[in-house]
């Protein structure tokens, strides 16, 4: 490969995705290296191992590969479950070094010119650097490492141009971290939240509300967000409480939600108030399995319907809106069992529902925009 033509060279660079293959390509000759560089170097992964941090730390280190670096992304595992483990393996001593670690590799990201992104898989086990064997953490580790890197990452958007803050499997405390809501002038503009299932949670907290408000790892109010993923708990037990009523983005065009609790009689510390307070610049709005609270099979329920009516009236900013037919429901809470489906809905219910969103979609689709 070393006599291809260099157009021929790039084209190949552009197709190789493969971190380790890169590397051979750059390690080549200069040229292969001054081509492959920028694109081994633009998304930096790192594992949930000391070793790992440390060659992190490395490359932050280098200023000419440091440029190239866009995007941090933490122990992603492609397709795994979040599962805690039955029985957990205390290793203090590892997780307290590997916690150290990481927390000088994310705070280093100031020193990173060009970051954009940064995403947070937390999972409940690491590699120990000793044996390189997969260790199970004891629960209070697990905790403490997410609020290490969490704090660890806050601290460096004082300085950073990050943007984009994806984090998966979180749990979120019962009061807000103040490193959060003190970062008044936070610069991002899209926020992911995924929580860990409170079904998993419980099984070592001995509590099945162990999560707290959605709103815990939300920033401030301030003009730079544009776009918020919100991904409640899956599973039976209690989903997440809001507590919105202090968050407002003029600039937000997008919302995704799912698997959230509407409230029975709408709150300013809900999501539907939370909706129409963004009505004169939401663009986008997405629902995935979201269910309406009933508080006992006696009371009436508070249709969909209702929602959908009063946002086609409200919402005149938005051109797309994603929720599947069929995919909202009504549930009551069971004290042993969580959130339960309600299934004394009569069929004239559902009807009215489908009805008012075909007509909140038709209304959409009227200003020849994307329904779905």
């Amino acid at each position: 490969m070393r006599d291809l033509p260099i157009e021929l060279v790039s084209a190949v660079v552009q197709d190789v995705s493969a971190t380790v293959d890169l590397l051979h390509l750059r390690s080549l000759n200069r040229s292969y290296r001054e081509l492959v560089t920028p694109h081994a170097f633009s998304k930096l992964h790192i594992k949930n191992s000391i070793q790992s941090a440390q060659n992190c730390r490395q490359i932050i280190g280098a200023a000419s590969l440091a440029i190239h670096v866009r995007e941090v992304v933490y122990d992603s595992r492609d397709n795994e479950h979040f599962r805690l483990p039955p029985d957990n393996v205390d290793s203090a001593d590892a997780g307290s070094e590997l916690e150290e670690v990481l927390t000088h590799a994310f705070c280093g990201i100031t020193a990173l010119p060009e970051i954009e992104s940064v995403v947070l898989n937390f999972w409940p086990s690491f590699l120990c650097q000793e044996s390189g064997r997969e260790v199970c953490e004891n629960p209070f580790w697990f905790i403490n490492r997410q609020l290490t890197l969490l704090h660890a990452i806050y601290h460096g958007m004082k300085t950073s141009r990050l943007t984009t803050l994806s984090l998966n499997n979180v749990i979120l405390p019962s009061t807000g971290y103040d490193f959060v809501s003190s970062l008044m002038d936070s610069p991002l503009s899209h926020i992911s939240v995924s929580v860990v299932a409170n079904a998993e949670v419980s099984a070592w907290s001995a509590s099945n509300n162990i999560n707290g408000s959605l709103g815990a790892l939300l920033p401030p109010s301030n003009p730079t967000l544009k776009s918020i993923v919100l991904r409640s708990p899956q599973g039976a037990y209690h989903s997440l409480t809001t507590r919105l009523s202090s968050f407002y983005y003029p600039s937000l065009e997008s919302l995704v939600l799912e698997n959230i609790i509407f409230d029975h009689t709408p709150s300013f510390d809900g999501v539907e108030e939370f909706v129409i307070r963004h009505k004169d610049t939401l663009q986008r709005l997405e629902l995935q399995s979201c269910a309406c609270y009933v508080p006992d099979p006696a009371t009436d329920v508070r249709q969909w319907s209702t929602i959908w009516q009063r946002w086609a009236a409200e919402l005149t900013s938005l051109t797309e809106f994603v929720v599947n037919n069929g995919d909202h429901r009504y549930v009551l809470f069971d004290a042993d069992r969580g959130y339960i489906p309600h299934r004394e809905i009569s069929i004239l219910v559902y009807e009215d529902d489908s009805s008012s969103l075909q007509v909140f979609k038709e209304n959409i689709a009227a200003g020849q925009v994307a329904v779905v």
